[in-house]
């Protein structure tokens, strides 16, 4: 049985309007557990709508989507939370400015435990779990626990949130284009931290990303969105020995239109 199955997934925005947006297309779509995806299509694909989906974030017109036999299409974002974690593009989406490291990591740390109006204190065995998961990371923010999530790059805070969404394991961890924002060397040094991550937790995992070369290089299976709808999905052998070139190709004969720098980022 497979982890998430969408089945036959529309959406579309503003209904009935001169805007309206067929999204989602009858999409489908199954998920095994530990599948490490990477997404790519061009502009308005699909891709975040898809996320949005999953995630509780948007609720679909018509199909079904299943986490592990269930259907959660009624079920609310907070609920789903408890199963399916996220990282969003901004780096400044999934941490609290104005707490420390240590508060951010403690309200992760409640993920899919009940919540109560007022919490205890931090405690120290709190502590030495969040400084295990953040030695993880290897930049030195297990002994920055006191610190304002403020004071961190953008890479640090990306990895902080990482650090976060799995800090109580994910069924499902969802990256829309995490390192889209980061300079290309921070952005190496998310993409390896993800990939430690994602490998040691066995997670699987759903990534948007516009690079190609992060696509090719990264998970075990790459899925291509045109219109809506999944005209791409490739995995192992095939997927390992792509090229930028062939994937560019794969683009060119599914969409009917050559790939420009608009569309996905080279490198």
């Amino acid at each position: 049985m497979a982890l998430l199955t969408l089945s036959q997934i529309h959406k579309t925005f503003e209904k009935g309007t001169v805007n309206e947006n067929h999204v989602l297309r009858g999409l489908d779509l199954e998920v095994n557990q530990g599948d490490f995806i990477s997404i790519i299509g061009g502009n308005g694909a699909g891709k975040s709508t898809l996320l949005n989906s999953i995630s509780g974030a948007v609720t679909i017109d018509e199909g079904d989507i299943l986490l592990e036999g269930q259907s959660i299409r009624k079920t609310a974002v907070s609920q789903r939370a408890k199963d399916i974690s996220r990282v969003f593009q901004d780096p400044r989406m999934g941490t609290a400015t104005n707490l420390t490291i240590e508060e951010n990591m403690a309200i992760a740390y409640l993920r899919g435990k009940k919540r109560h109006l007022f919490k205890k204190a931090v405690t120290d065995k709190d502590r030495e779990i969040f400084k295990a998961a953040l030695a993880e990371l290897d930049l030195g923010l297990e002994n920055r626990l006191k610190t304002d999530a403020a004071f961190l790059s953008g890479g640090q805070r990306q990895a902080l949130t990482l650090a976060m969404a799995t800090l109580v394991r994910p069924k499902l961890l969802l990256l829309d284009e995490h390192t889209a924002a980061l300079d290309p060397k921070t952005s190496e040094m998310v993409m390896r931290l993800t990939k430690k991550i994602v490998e040691e937790q066995g997670l699987t995992t759903l990534m948007i990303t516009h690079n190609m070369e992060h696509a090719i290089t990264y998970g075990n299976r790459l899925v291509m969105l045109y219109h809506g709808k999944i005209v791409v999905d490739i995995s192992g052998e095939e997927k390992k020995n792509l090229t930028v070139a062939q994937l560019m190709d794969l683009f060119h004969k599914n969409s009917g239109q050559a790939l420009t720098d608009d569309a996905l980022v080279l490198g």
